[in-house]
């Protein structure tokens, strides 16, 4: 036994002597391969021969990235060359190699024939980066007690090429699949706990639709989980066993990874009830094209150059959702906190990715991206659902305002009617009795009364009207929107002594149904600056941008804080304001400080 065990070590020495070789540390069932191998970067079909000499090769060490050991190979292909001696003790099993996860695909070679591959090399390239790479040897192949020549071609596609795990084995098949499987349970118990959170979310977007929440960033949220739970799963570890793995299938990955940061904007837009303008556009269409050219152009350089350009519109689009997000936070937008936090680890995760060249899959088996998107998603669906109880809240207290509100108004009514109306015409009835005992007695009448008469009738007719087109101002049908405007703002004058300046365009024209709306939202604007604002001056800007109107509503005032007014459950008015225009699809915000006065700012869809 020990002359056998000597006999080995001496033809391990000489074999190390001779060539590269692997730290072949012996176990019952296989060798370890792992050491240092010869490495070319480029592509020739003559480097998997056993007469090649690659005595010029430069060294690498396995397991070990290119990037780490400073490689960048030529068009992201390169070759592994190591000699090894397979002990006689192995030739009576079913002998296979665990090459562990390889970035990203592979071509091996046994003495200069292929024993396998782990995705496809090439312009159509297929990725295998998650997966544990085992292939069998056929019997035939292996030289046991002799030197054997193991080839690996690799190309890398993304972050790192290379082999990425410790312990590369050869031994025996079914010793070296409970291997595999056992290196590979962690990563599919995570895959599955992501499907989990897809599943989660898909049926809480559902709740959320069929409760009657069918607004933009519900839908937007549902396809960015539709967009990345699909470019999950067809680069899992699960998908890729099917064997439907192909390179239509890899096409489809990168252009859902390439449009992803635009469905992003979308979300994000919607969510803050934001408009596309040009920048967004801009952005969008970027991602787009390089979607496109992506599926247009196959060489390595050009593909290169094109996720060059994509990383770079993801710094644009990142630091302008980050400030975006900033600025919603500032300005205490609702549920801005979580939503600043996800864009955050987001955007932190890719430009430690991307940028910063931190790959986790080599530790984790999975990209640092793929945390970031998981973490962004719980944050917007919490958001979300944080989103759907305030509304349904609000909604609660809505029904109450309301109804206390209608009681207010006819208790407004019935004392306009008694104290206005009514005493106008109980003050005339007096008079008309007055005239009538003095008709009976034949005296003569005051010309005088008759003219007090009339001036009374007159007076009720006008309060009439008043009370009337409170109610539902007809003129509407007749005036423009900027003549009703002008009628209000004169009228809000002569009550409040304000000052009311308003620009206007000349030639604005919407329909019945949005003048009417926008009138009672600039009405009750109004009624709420004369009532509380303590303001001198009010600027007020109605104009057209693009299909949208604008109307900008601007006082100097003592101002106030509207997240408060709403949390406290105060101001009806200023819950009704809103309602009306996010029920025409447009925009509503306030700002306002004691310093500045508030501005109210609306804009809704014209058409």
């Amino acid at each position: 036994m020990m002359k056998r065990q000597t006999m080995i070590i001496v033809l391990l020495a000489w074999f190390l002597s001779c060539f590269n070789t692997a730290d072949a540390q012996a176990d019952n069932n296989y060798i370890i391969l792992d050491g240092t191998y010869t490495f070319a970067s480029g592509d020739d079909p003559a480097w998997t021969s056993l007469l090649f000499d690659d005595s010029k090769w430069r060294s690498i060490i396995v397991p070990g990235s290119w990037q780490s050991q400073g490689i960048k190979p030529a068009k992201g292909l390169g070759w592994y060359r190591i000699r090894f001696v397979a002990p006689p003790r192995l030739e009576s099993n079913n002998v296979a190699v665990l090459l562990g996860r390889i970035g990203d695909a592979d071509e091996v070679f046994l003495n200069g024939l292929k024993i396998g591959k782990g995705g496809i090399i090439g312009s159509r390239y297929v990725e295998a980066t998650k997966i544990e790479r085992l292939y069998i040897i056929p019997p035939h192949l292996m030289r046991y007690g002799q030197s054997n020549l193991l080839v690996v071609r690799v190309m890398n596609t993304y972050l790192n090429g290379g082999f990425f795990d410790n312990n590369i084995l050869l031994g025996d098949y079914n010793s070296l699949m409970i291997e595999k499987l056992n290196r590979e349970r962690g990563s599919i118990i995570i895959e599955f706990c992501f499907f989990s959170c897809f599943v989660i979310f898909f049926i809480a977007c559902m709740f959320f639709y069929f409760r009657g929440l069918k607004e933009k960033e519900y839908i937007y949220f549902w396809i960015f989980i539709t967009f990345y739970s699909s470019l999950f799963i067809l680069g899992s570890i699960t998908f890729y066993n099917t064997g439907a793995k192909s390179p239509l299938i890899q096409q489809i990955i990168n252009t859902l990874s390439t449009i992803l940061p635009a469905g992003l904007i979308l979300l994000l837009m919607s969510v803050y009830q934001e408009k596309l303008h040009l920048l967004t556009k801009i952005m969008i269409a970027g991602f787009l094209i390089v979607a496109v050219a992506n599926n247009v152009f196959y060489d390595y350089t050009v593909r290169k150059y094109l996720y060059a350009a994509w990383k770079g519109l993801f710094i644009a689009t990142a630091l302008f959702l980050i400030i975006f997000a900033v600025k919603a936070y500032l300005r205490k937008a609702h549920e801005s906190g979580p939503i600043l936090l996800g864009i955050t680890g987001l955007v932190l995760g890719f430009i430690l990715e991307s940028i910063g060249g931190v790959d986790l899959l080599q530790f984790t088996g999975f990209f640092l991206w793929d945390y970031s998107a998981g973490f962004f998603m719980f944050c917007i669906m919490y958001s979300l659902a944080a989103r759907f109880n305030r509304i349904k809240n609000q909604l609660v207290s809505a029904s109450v305002k309301i109804l206390d509100a209608h009681e207010d108004e006819r208790k407004r009514l019935s004392r306009e009617l008694h104290d206005g109306i009514g005493q106008s015409l109980l003050s005339m009835k007096l008079k008309f009795k007055m005239l009538a005992d003095t008709f009976g007695k034949n005296k003569p009448v005051d010309r005088e009364s008759f003219n007090e008469l009339i001036e009374g009738i007159s007076n009720t007719i006008e309060e009439v009207r008043s009370i009337s087109s409170d109610l539902r101002p007809s003129f509407l049908e007749n005036l423009s929107l900027t003549d009703a405007l002008n009628w209000h703002a004169r009228k809000a004058m002569d009550k409040s002594g304000i000052e009311f300046s308003i620009k206007s365009e000349d030639k604005i024209e919407i329909s019945t149904r949005l003048k009417d709306n926008i009138y009672r939202v600039y009405q009750e604007a109004l009624s709420n600056i004369i009532r509380h604002s303590e303001a001198s001056r009010v600027d007020i800007t109605l104009r057209m941008r693009g299909k949208s109107l604008v109307l900008e509503i601007r006082d100097n005032g003592k101002g106030f804080d509207p997240l408060l007014s709403e949390k406290h459950g105060a101001g009806l008015g200023l819950y009704t304001m809103r309602e009306r225009i996010e029920l025409l699809g447009g925009l509503f915000r306030i700002k306002s400080s004691d310093k500045i006065g508030t501005t109210m700012y609306i804009e809704v869809p014209s058409e």
